[in-house]
Order: C-alpha cells, then structure tokens, then sequence
C-alpha cells in the first residue's frame, strides 16, 4: 500500500514525477493508454510513491510527446480503491487477497518541467 497517500485521499494536489513509459490496460472490455511515473513527490519534495500508474488523459497529450527521465508537473486528486483478486477461484484470492490502496485520478495541468538527473538509473 501506499502509506504516503493514505491520509491525502480526497484532496486535489500539485505533483512532480519522472515520466518512466507509456502502457496500456483493458479493464470491463475497455482498452486505455496509461502512463508509468516514477519518484511521485508532492510539492515540498516529500516522496508521495516510488511508482504508479496513472491514466493517459487530454492533459497528458496536450502536453506533448515524452521520454524516459522527463520531469512532469500536474494537479491530481488522490483516490481510495480496492486492488486483488476478488473473482471466485479460491487459489487466486489467495495469492492476491483484496486489500485497499491509493491512486491519483483525474490529472490537469499537465507540464513538461525539464530532465531528471539520472533517466536510464533504476533508482531515478
């Protein structure tokens, strides 16, 4: 879990992040761009999360094309949800037992802010 988001859930907030790389997801038959973000701080720098994955929006395409190491700024709301297996197979619920985490949605303002110092470090 995401402890450092957990007592943020419901607020909007400005966020900083190295743009990492593009995926996408299918979820209830729907297909989606997303994007993987690295080293998510808030705006006094405390990092927020290591990784997440956030949805690839209008802001994300107005602001242009990204590389690996790009420094993003954006405003996004920090949500609550449910992650695991909650199917019927026992075996699987197991291995993946519901549990809640933290998510940011909802992204605006999307920037390109310069380069991270280190893009190709695995500890960028």
């Amino acid at each position: 879990m995401r402890t450092n988001l957990q007592g943020l859930a419901g607020r909007r907030m400005e966020l900083t992040a190295v743009f990492w790389q593009y995926g996408t997801y299918r979820h209830n038959g729907r297909c989606g761009k997303s994007i993987l973000l690295r080293q998510v701080s808030d705006r006094s720098g405390r990092l927020l999360a290591d990784h997440i994955w956030i949805n690839y929006t209008a802001g994300f395409d107005a602001a242009g094309e990204f590389s690996r190491g790009d420094l993003v700024r954006f405003a996004a709301t920090v949500a609550e949800y449910v992650k695991g297996y909650r199917g019927e197979k026992i075996d699987d619920r197991l291995l993946r037992p519901p549990a809640v985490d933290y998510c940011l949605k909802f992204p605006r303002r999307v920037e390109r802010i310069g380069r991270a110092a280190c893009p190709e470090a695995r500890r960028c």
